[in-house]
């Protein structure tokens, strides 16, 4: 199961590599990096930049990224009718979705990591090698940054599966998440509940030892994984060619 899984991962990550839109994603996200490297001393970002960079790009730019991924991870295949080439294999459906749902999970780390490693190397380069804490604390922030942003991609693509347009599964996203952000705004006490924040699942227990806010969050981040996955799946099942 594993083996079979691990194999349709690699062709998903494959085909969305061959594919126009995560090379531009991925190549815009490089280029953000390193444009933040230029400008990070002119602005006040030299401080900390690797993680500075991933908190900004977390508030707008990552989850317009990850919606665009998400919402066109598979209902596109459905509208061109290149689903029924997959659907042939000997798999089960479950492991096709589950196949294309790491492959997006994995493309989005790609696209954090396109960003975070010219931010990181900058850094080294211009400031030298910070303490093991700190490039500890970084390493951490990366890992809630790419589990946050999966996330995005495993809701936009339920969003999309359900709504059956990648268009109009984009556009909900974005309206959703911005929604949430003004909620989580106006009512910070409720940003846990929407996780609107990568940064609220790590640092209270990277910075302030509070494990209890750190496991809190981190179990509904875990929650929505499970229903947008769940979601998702049955979507996907009940989808025809």
């Amino acid at each position: 199961m594993i083996a079979q899984l691990s194999y349709l991962t690699g062709e998903e990550l494959r085909k969305l590599l061959r594919g126009g839109k995560l090379k531009v994603l991925l190549l815009l996200a490089f280029l953000i990096g390193v444009f933040l490297v230029f400008i990070g001393d002119r602005i006040g970002l030299d401080d900390n930049l690797p993680s500075t960079a991933l908190e900004l790009l977390l508030a707008i730019v990552f989850p317009l990224f990850m919606a665009s991924l998400g919402s066109d991870l598979m209902v596109g295949e459905f509208k061109d009718r290149t689903i029924k080439h997959a659907l042939k294999l000997p798999v089960s459906r479950e492991s096709l979705f589950m196949g294309k749902m790491l492959a997006g999970w994995t493309a989005g780390a790609l696209i954090v990591l396109s960003v975070f490693v010219p931010t990181l190397i900058g850094s080294l380069v211009l400031q030298g090698v910070p303490a093991l804490s700190e490039l500890g604390a970084n390493l951490a922030e990366l890992g809630a940054a790419i589990l946050f942003c999966g996330l995005l991609v495993v809701l936009a693509n339920c969003v999309a599966l359900w709504t059956g347009s990648g268009g109009v599964g984009l556009t909900v996203s974005v309206v959703l998440w911005m929604a949430m952000g003004v909620v989580g705004l106006l009512e910070p006490q409720s940003s846990r509940f929407l996780v609107t924040e990568f940064t609220d699942w790590v640092r209270p227990l990277l910075y302030a030892g509070d494990a209890g806010a750190s496991i809190s969050t981190l179990l509904f981040i875990i929650a929505y994984y499970i229903i947008g996955t769940i979601l998702g799946l049955l979507s996907f099942q009940r989808k025809e060619i």
